[in-house]
């Protein structure tokens, strides 16, 4: 195809590598803010921020809708915050 073309496709790629990398991420975040708060954005103020997270990266709908679907679809309860202790380290002085 060309010098040209080659360079162009690379950008393109690239573009959209980054873009399904902060989609994946706030799908993420959308699933969390479900599971701890419900599905409506009026009640649930972290669903509200994170769905404005989304229209300014420009995230299509059909995607925010699905990782919304997701997270009410699965039976997995209530999410739990869990906090790790840090182990005595071995080293003697």
């Amino acid at each position: 195809m060309g010098r040209m073309f080659e360079k162009r496709k690379h950008k393109m790629f690239a573009r959209y590598a980054k873009m399904g990398r902060v989609f994946a991420r706030i799908g993420k975040e959308v699933a969390v803010a479900v599971k701890l708060g419900g599905p409506d954005p009026d009640g649930n103020p972290r669903l509200r921020m994170v769905l404005a997270k989304a229209r300014t990266a420009n995230m299509p709908k059909q995607n925010v809708d699905s990782a919304i679907k997701r997270a009410v679809s699965k039976g997995d309860g209530d999410l739990e915050m869990l906090a790790h202790e840090e182990r005595p380290s071995r080293h003697w002085s």
